[in-house]
């Protein structure tokens, strides 16, 4: 069982990762997102307690979406995550392999029933303050092979990525299918993709003062996922002129910590379900006090918060 939210980082990619290996031993069916997130929500639930909250929707359905708070009780900031999770596709096509490279996020071009828009129009319109990420699940087999091991960004069990930088290669997927060109790009393939992952640790393991913490704060998550951002600014693929300049620029203004809600956590046991959510909800919560501004939790943990 992973001692810190570094292990968990370290740990949990592999283990979804081999997982969604053994889904070729099922008779049928596969391994939704549903299932990957539950075991990503179930892993963190090892360190349910005063720094620690998780709830849920009535719902058992959620798409494997996830929303994530990191909040600092003292100074009262706070960074939100709007997570969608999409996993990778097999490697079967009924009986047809598909060759290693063209392994894709089929689902990413996805549309619900009761909307016009697809479902990437959707996160990346996410309320005001929260940021919206992808979270990519993937097969450990993929990781390891030669055409993706090795290099950088790392390809693994669990990666993320911004949603606004997804988005982009969907819209011009769409652009091209309407173009009707001679072959569509395929833009929803891990080999294409890949330029935009970064590992799951930026937001579980980030550098920088916890101070004293088990679990990150809010300004070290943010200035990990900055990094993140301006990685794309260093890199070797080739860029038009000024594309640098317009990257750092267009930094999401919800990257930032900030101060202007307070996260609705109040009293109760670490792990709860809540009515009014439509997806899980994570809380990390650091710069704990003595007052009432810090929720006081009341389970078995309880007698650790005071």
């Amino acid at each position: 069982m992973p001692t810190t939210m570094c292990d968990l980082a370290k740990t949990l990619p592999l283990l979804i990762g081999r997982l969604l290996d053994r889904e070729v031993n099922l008779k049928r069916g596969r391994f939704r997102e549903e299932t990957m997130t539950d075991i990503f929500t179930g892993a963190l639930a090892a360190f349910a307690g005063p720094e620690l909250i998780i709830q849920y929707p009535v719902e058992s359905e959620t798409g494997g979406d996830l929303d994530i708070q990191f909040w600092h009780v003292k100074s009262d900031r706070q960074l939100n995550l709007r997570i969608q999770a999409k996993r990778l596709s097999a490697s079967l096509n009924g009986s047809r392999k598909i060759n290693i490279e063209h392994r894709s996020y089929r689902k990413l071009l996805h549309k619900t029933t009761c909307s016009t828009d697809f479902q990437f129009q959707i996160l990346t319109k996410s309320p005001f303050h929260w940021l919206p990420l992808y979270m990519f699940y993937n097969h450990q087999s993929v990781v390891d092979n030669p055409y993706f091991a090795g290099d950088e960004p790392m390809v693994s069990g669990v990666n993320l990525a911004f949603a606004t930088d997804i988005a982009g290669e969907l819209k011009l997927k769409l652009d091209a299918a309407k173009a009707k060109p001679r072959s569509v790009k395929h833009h929803k393939r891990l080999s294409h993709l890949r330029k935009h992952l970064f590992g799951l640790e930026a937001i579980l393991c980030p550098p920088g003062d916890w101070e004293g913490a088990g679990v990150p704060t809010p300004d070290a998550v943010s200035a990990s996922l900055h990094d993140c951002w301006t990685a794309r600014v260093d890199e070797t693929l080739q860029r038009k002129h000024g594309d640098d300049v317009l990257r750092i620029l267009s930094e999401p203004s919800e990257l930032r910590p900030d101060s202007r809600r307070t996260p609705n956590v109040p009293d109760g046991p670490s792990i709860r379900i809540d009515h009014t959510l439509t997806r899980p909800m994570v809380t990390f919560i650091s710069g704990r006090t003595d007052d009432d501004r810090t929720p006081r939790i009341t389970d078995e943990f309880e007698s650790r918060q005071r």
